[in-house]
């Protein structure tokens, strides 16, 4: 078993790299990291889970992994494990299985680590890893996290969706208390942490570290392109849902409503007690059949004459109306 050493710390590369690494080795495990990122599980609806404004205004990175399961928060005080073993392993115990070589390895350090649930590792009640699985190419991967200074606050704010925006189906996130693994460790730092989470995991494993070969790194860059960075990917849906929101303006009360149907806006309705010279459903409809993306929304209202349907809104407060 090969213990695969990740420098890169970009969330669409990583994700990418992890799908190229199951598709390589029958078993390895594989350490790396993530700037801030939010990383959705493969059945979310992405915005459902953010919240889009504070995600937008930290440079956040949204991309959905091939796994189900919940939407996290990343930065660079969060590890992050991949585990490829072989077979297809679809029993519910598999979690436990392969979450036991990190269990083992925190205990080790002297943390009293315990999995426990569908797919977690706690300590003292809360928790400080997550785990999720998916079976690829007749091998099964395991990813998780290993919280060790992750900001909090910023892991709450930005998984905080404001629930008046969006009526979605699909499955949602289960918050749980959460806890860094420095409270357990406060005499190391984050990269000492890392340094010892990969010594450790020799010993435990059996593997022998290596870094990762050109040739899966070229794979992996084409790839992200191809798959992780695209809007599809990450915020497209194969469900239904419905979105609203209103503000106030001094224009008046302002209220956008719409469905979208196979990732396109459809039945849009501009609502309010505005005044207008032209029928604001001719607005509306110019906005239906587009995907629920901010910079397309954009394009389209820089192309209309605003004014004339809602009397003294600007373009700013107009797109401010959709938390995409």
């Amino acid at each position: 078993m090969k213990l695969l050493i990740n420098p890169v710390t970009d969330a669409a590369y990583n994700l990418a790299l992890e799908e190229v690494i199951a598709s390589e080795y029958t078993e390895a495990i594989m350490l790396w990291r993530n700037a801030n990122a939010i990383i959705v599980g493969r059945n979310q609806n992405t915005g459902a889970e953010i919240n889009s404004e504070f995600v937008r205004q930290k440079q956040i990175q949204v991309i959905r992994r091939m796994t189900g399961g919940g939407a996290v928060y990343h930065d660079l005080g969060n590890i992050n494990y991949t585990i490829v073993a072989p077979g297809r392993q679809l029993e519910q115990e598999a979690f436990s299985r392969n979450a036991d070589i990190v269990v083992q390895v925190l205990q080790r350090m002297g943390v009293a680590a315990e999995f426990q649930g569908r797919n977690d590792i706690l300590v003292d009640g809360r928790k400080i890893s997550g785990s999720a699985k998916c079976v690829l190419n007749d091998r099964t991967l395991f990813h998780g996290t290993l919280l060790f200074d992750t900001d909090l606050s910023v892991l709450s704010s930005a998984l905080t969706p404001d629930e008046s925006k969006i009526r979605a189906k699909g499955i949602k996130s289960v918050r749980s208390r959460v806890a860094n693994l420095r409270e357990f460790l406060p005499e190391m730092d984050v990269e000492q942490f890392l340094e010892k989470l990969q010594s450790k995991l020799q010993k435990v494993s059996g593997a022998m570290r290596s870094g990762i070969p050109t040739e899966l790194q070229n794979r992996a860059s084409a790839l992200a392109d191809q798959k992780y960075r695209t809007w599809d990917w990450n915020y497209g849906t194969v469900g239904q849902y419905s979105y609203e929101w209103k503000d106030r303006f001094a224009c008046g009360g302002v209220e956008v409503r719409f469905n979208v149907v196979e990732n396109r806006i459809a039945n849009m309705l501009i609502l309010g007690d505005f005044f207008g010279s032209a029928d604001v459903a001719e607005l509306a409809a110019k906005f239906n059949g587009l995907p629920p993306e901010l910079n397309a929304i954009k394009k389209v209202a820089a192309s209309c004459d605003l004014a004339k349907y809602i009397n003294g809104i600007t373009a700013d407060e107009f797109i401010s109306l959709f938390r995409l």
